[in-house]
């Protein structure tokens, strides 16, 4: 039995799914960008009215920046720590005072930023100053696991989005994207994680498109079953 923790979507939640019967989730920690993980906490949010359901408790562990704290809690029993960055694709805010929160939906349907005075600016994937912002986080991110003794457990999973699913249908585009164009958005920070050392789990093009019976509906990042078994087989877990 392995000890899991999971960041990043449903990419690696999904795969963790396959094995949940035989393994342990430590944690999980979902929505939240690495340029907001490495921010400093905000503190000027009103977050008492936040439900304990996983959406709200998603939202405040972004706004609190609970990531890396999350990882040292749990660094001494981890076995697999697995991630990926597709929540990357929502953007952040900055905040007056230079913080920096995930743009997730969860957070628009809370509406805390509408009832906040606290004023902000969208920075969006794929521009000069996310990149950027994204890249020394990374550098962050990297540091705090070698220092946590727990790099050499940690696994990214690459996957490319797809525009069809197994049936031949189209997947719904995100925010109008295609799947070349988010592709070619995620390649630089893939590619800087493959600079710094990480492992990454690759699964082939032929396993990578989705499929119309997926839980959450077809998607770009929502695979068929086989691309899941790739990741767990590259894991060894079964």
């Amino acid at each position: 039995m392995a000890n899991f923790l999971i960041y990043g979507g449903c990419v690696s939640r999904d795969t963790f799914e396959l094995v949940k019967d035989e393994h342990t989730l430590l944690a999980y920690v979902a929505r939240q960008s690495l340029i907001s993980a490495s921010s400093k906490p905000e503190t000027r949010i009103n977050m008492r009215g936040l439900s304990a359901q996983f959406n709200s408790r998603m939202v405040k562990g972004d706004i609190q920046s609970n990531l890396l704290p999350t990882i040292r809690k749990v660094a001494d029993d981890v076995d697999v720590f697995l991630f990926d960055i597709l929540s990357e694709r929502l953007g952040v805010f900055r905040l007056s005072g230079g913080t920096y929160i995930t743009n997730s939906a969860e957070l628009k349907k809370s509406e805390l930023m509408e009832s906040s005075a606290v004023a902000k600016a969208s920075v969006p994937m794929g521009t000069e100053i996310h990149f950027n912002l994204w890249k020394n986080a990374a550098n962050t991110f990297k540091k705090s696991l070698v220092d946590l003794g727990i790099f050499d457990k940690t696994y990214l999973i690459k996957s490319a989005w797809t525009d069809e699913t197994v049936q031949g249908s189209a997947t719904p585009r995100y925010r109008n994207w295609s799947s070349e164009k988010g592709n070619s958005l995620y390649e630089p920070y893939f590619e800087h994680l493959r600079e710094l050392g990480f492992q990454m789990i690759v699964p082939p093009a032929e396993v990578s498109k989705s499929t119309e019976d997926h839980k959450w509906g077809p998607a770009p990042y929502h695979y068929q079953s086989e691309f899941y078994d790739f990741i767990v087989s590259a894991l060894s877990l079964k």
